[in-house]
């Protein structure tokens, strides 16, 4: 149940940094396993699903190219079964968590149950699959066969890419041509909208994610501001998050056995090297640790909320 009253909010400080380039290579979307952590990359140095847990940081791949062509979004069930959203082929791949072909699923086209450019992701309260069906201008709910259940359309949707469902079943969609977010009932009726064109604090600039925790709070991906923010469940602005990061594990063996990547970040601009660059998804988990995929520096920059 989302609480209604205001939370204590003691702060939300830098976490930790995962990953890094060659590893996490222009990540796009983030899934949590029992213990590993699945991250979808998309980028030059590969398209892939890698794993990675707080320990190693290189645990390995787990499905690529071979199986999907332009991958977007990227959930994980209880099994640890992999589905991944591929706009090129607009359909979805499913993977066991060793990242064996389980099924495909998905037609290309505009009627019900058919996809263009299927984006971001999330499952319902059933564990069935909200999807983001980005150039139909609408979103489509699934089960994880395949079957289609429900398609969401509302009025003035642009382009949608992420989505997130709240423990009371309403729908949070980023409209990202409409630098918003919209928040419909399960049945499609408007609640809220958060968000206007804009780099002020509560604006947005092509918002690609949003995720909601357990309080209710919201968060947003702001891609084209290179930030998130946080509004709390009445859509009110909270905060921004910038971009704090340090080196991770495996960045800071790297750059300590690389002498010219040593002098390079000796010479570089620090404070710039922290923040973030295209974020592109927001993840909460159970305990309110943020994970942001920081798409442009090839890592996750994770925050830990602390309120009551």
């Amino acid at each position: 149940m989302v609480l209604t009253c205001e939370l204590l909010r003691s702060g939300f400080p830098y976490y930790i940094t995962l990953g890094q380039r060659r590893i996490t290579s222009n990540p796009v979307d983030i899934g949590f396993g029992k213990e590993d952590i699945y991250i979808l990359t998309r980028g030059v140095l590969g398209t892939e699903v890698r794993v990675i847990n707080w320990e190693d940081e290189n645990l390995g791949v787990r499905g690529g190219a071979d199986l999907f062509n332009w991958p977007a979004g990227l959930l994980v069930d209880q099994d640890e079964n992999l589905y991944v959203s591929d706009e090129a082929k607009h359909r979805i791949v499913v993977m066991d968590k060793e990242g064996n072909h389980v099924s495909t699923w998905g037609q290309y086209g505009s009627s019900e149950g058919q996809l263009n450019r299927p984006s971001g992701m999330a499952f319902d309260a059933e564990g069935n699959i909200l999807l983001s069906d980005t150039m139909n201008n609408r979103v489509q709910r699934f089960t994880t066969n395949g079957e289609h259940l429900q398609t969401i359309v509302f009025q003035g949707l642009s382009n949608p890419w992420g989505v997130a469902e709240d423990s009371e079943g309403f729908i949070y969609i980023a409209d990202w041509k409409n630098d918003r977010i919209v928040k419909l009932s399960k049945e499609g009726k408007l609640s809220l909208t958060i968000g206007s064109s804009g780099s002020q604090k509560g604006q947005l600039s092509r918002p690609s994610s949003v995720a909601v925790d357990q309080h209710g709070d919201i968060y947003v991906a702001d891609r084209g501001n290179d930030r998130v923010q946080l509004f709390d469940n009445n859509g009110k602005y909270i905060q921004s998050f910038h971009g704090d990061a340090s080196l991770s594990k495996s960045g800071l063996a790297y750059v300590l056995s690389n002498h010219q990547t040593l002098r390079l970040r000796e010479m570089g601009d620090v404070e710039k090297a922290q923040r973030l660059n295209v974020p592109m998804a927001v993840r909460v988990d159970g305990h309110f640790r943020l994970f942001i995929t920081d798409f442009g520096n090839h890592r996750i920059q994770v925050y830990k909320k602390d309120a009551i």
